[in-house]
């Protein structure tokens, strides 16, 4: 009978997360309705909420608790997750191009294939999280958490990880041209065949635990008054009237 009793109650012990998810889900039914409704619903309590292939473009979700939320496929283009609690939520191939996620916690999220271009994860938490083959070409990443991410074959390209701290990240293959690494603490990352071409290293802390000087000696261009569009047209005007000057 013993022997009965204890098999009856570690099987119950091993049941009880799955219960206790039920009415959680449950409980938090309204508010799902009303995201999908109103594409709103900052603040809210969505925990392990179902929102695959959901349609969420431009919603508003900041400082929403979406931990072990189902995210897998959704659309979340320019949405403000701003200080959002997403740590351990299913997230692969989210499309969150220009979302702000600034401040948000997704440590230890499945982010794999998402695209996450010109995104804004300043001060962002993603430790252990996975980003495999993520997109996140021209991000702003500035003293974001990576310790111990998975990027590998990551495209980073252009990306701002400034501050950044990737202390034992795996960038193995991952894209980082033209990336700014300045002041990053990169000790004992894994670099295996990653892009590095054109990437800034000032003061970043490599993987060997020495400090770079590469991107130090670029010499600093004088401010620009005028915005780039301005200045491309100077540009095209003054090349027409050399052309005409010289006819």
């Amino acid at each position: 009978m013993t022997k009965i009793k204890s098999a009856i109650l570690a099987a119950a012990i091993l049941l009880l997360p799955f219960c206790a998810a039920a009415p959680l889900q449950a409980q938090n039914l309204p508010l799902v309705k009303r995201l999908l409704a109103t594409r709103g619903c900052p603040g809210c309590d969505l925990f392990g909420a179902s929102l695959s292939r959901a349609d969420l473009f431009g919603a508003s979700l900041s400082g929403a608790t979406l931990s072990r939320a189902d995210l897998v496929d959704a659309d979340l283009t320019a949405a403000d997750l701003m200080e959002a609690n997403l740590n351990n939520a299913s997230m692969r191939n989210v499309l969150l191009a220009d979302a702000d996620l600034s401040k948000a916690d997704m440590s230890r999220a499945d982010i794999r294939g998402a695209n996450l271009e010109n995104a804004n994860l300043s001060e962002s938490f993603l430790r252990d999280a996975s980003l495999q083959s993520a997109n996140l070409k021209c991000s702003n990443l500035r003293a974001a958490k990576l310790s111990r991410a998975d990027l590998r074959n990551a495209d980073l390209s252009g990306a701002n990880l400034s501050g950044a701290d990737l202390k034992e990240a795996d960038l193995s293959g991952a894209n980082l041209s033209g990336v700014d690494l300045r002041a990053a603490d990169l000790s004992d990352a894994r670099l295996n065949k990653a892009n590095l071409m054109g990437a800034n290293l000032c003061g970043a802390r490599m993987p060997n635990r020495k400090t770079s000087r590469r991107g130090c000696e670029v010499k600093q261009e004088p401010p620009i008054s005028m915005n780039n569009y301005c200045n491309y047209c100077h540009a095209v005007n003054d090349w027409w009237l050399n052309v005409l000057r010289f006819n």
